[in-house]
């Protein structure tokens, strides 16, 4: 069962998130906005972190830097979300060396299709395509 943990300064997204990926199985907790964020890495020992690429004061490409310099990104895996396109998102993903990507705009299935997919990934360096 992955552990999922969810930085977004959206709150509506966030408990959107932790429940479809709650009701497909995983543990998944919501963490509100950038501050705190890697405290929370460490103390939820999750498996895949999804960070919104759009928060204010501390965007997530920083927080996927800051993320992989403390944990290293061999056991967490990264997976950005935004309001973006999915091509934005790529892009982005690579530039900053997160392993996926998926918009906010998917439906509950599609998202948690990508979680499902990233979990099942070991270290690549091209993040996860999108789907459909």
């Amino acid at each position: 069962m992955a552990r999922v943990l969810i930085i977004d300064d959206d709150p509506t997204f966030g408990q959107r998130a932790v429940r479809c990926l709650e009701k497909a199985g995983m543990r998944a907790r919501f963490h509100e906005g950038p501050f705190g964020s890697l405290h929370a890495v460490r103390e939820t020992g999750c498996d895949i972190v999804l960070v919104d690429v759009d928060m204010p004061r501390l965007d997530g490409g920083l927080l996927v830097k800051m993320i992989r310099d403390a944990y290293g990104l061999g056991q967490t895996r990264i997976m950005l979300v935004g309001d973006r396109s999915d091509m934005e998102l790529a892009d982005l993903a690579i530039s900053v060396g997160a392993h996926g990507y998926a918009s906010k705009s998917l439906s509950d299935a599609e998202l948690v299709g990508r979680v499902v997919e990233l979990s099942g990934r070991r270290a690549s360096r091209r993040p996860t395509p999108a789907l459909g």
